[in-house]
């Protein structure tokens, strides 16, 4: 569920929007509340003899099913969207081009780095994206900076919050909470990024059970997002 404040006219609005998880860790199971919303652990599939990708109910990354292009037919609107969520605003994509949305990883520990760039690249297998893992934004970007937090302020993985202007997202920051994450196999923690980052990108949560952009996620949650994620991207960003 998201909750998430009304904007100021003229003033940028810190909004979050939050979810459950459900992981279970060294065979306990708890449920947390958080922030925009949480992933949780799976196990990575062996290449020598394990689950092969995208075998069901494994957690192992699926290939990629996108839209051929950027394209959104006449009333397209967004599917299978949780309606307890406030929607998270888009970027403002510029007519007939690519958005582009630069994801900071300066803040973070090289296996978590390396998740934002595995994650970046999940995503920018849209037409209407690119997603790009940098050390800094560049000035003037759409930038979503990363950041880890040790505390145990809050039972969950991650977060995010961002600032926008009414219609459209001005910045993001994802925090990865780092006590329950470092207990994750390399498959869950990427979920997690996956899911962080697909709102970042403009996405709600999905109803579908089994999809990364639920908001209750476990151990058995395909990192990779499905052809409706792809799709809700093109009836936000598309021409």
């Amino acid at each position: 569920m998201m909750d998430g404040s009304g904007s100021n006219h003229g003033m940028p609005a810190v909004r979050r929007c939050s979810g459950t998880i459900r992981t279970s860790l060294a065979g306990a199971a708890f449920g947390c509340a958080l922030l925009l919303t949480a992933c949780t652990p799976s196990d990575q599939g062996n290449p020598s003899g394990g689950p092969t990708r995208g075998s069901p109910g494994t957690g192992v990354p699926s290939p990629v099913q996108t839209p051929g292009a950027c394209v959104a037919a006449a009333g397209a609107t967004v599917q299978d969207i949780d309606p307890e969520d406030s929607p998270v605003p888009p970027w403002n994509k510029p007519a007939g081009q690519e958005l582009m949305v630069e994801f900071s990883t300066s803040q973070l520990s090289a296996r978590y780095a390396g998740f934002v760039s595995e994650a970046a690249a999940i995503w920018s297998e849209s037409p209407c994206l690119n997603a790009v893992a940098v050390q800094a934004c560049s000035t003037g970007s759409n930038c979503v900076l990363l950041q880890e937090d040790a505390s145990r302020s809050r039972n969950t993985d991650g977060e995010m919050e961002w600032e926008d202007s009414g219609d459209y997202m001005e910045s993001a920051t994802i925090t990865l909470f780092t006590r329950p994450l470092d207990r994750a196999t390399d498959n869950g923690a990427l979920a997690t990024i996956v899911h962080e980052m697909g709102h970042a990108l403009g996405l709600d949560h999905r109803l579908a059970r089994t999809d990364v952009m639920n908001s209750v996620t476990d151990n058995t949650t395909n990192p990779t997002p499905d052809a409706v994620n792809f799709s809700n991207l093109v009836a936000i960003y598309g021409s």
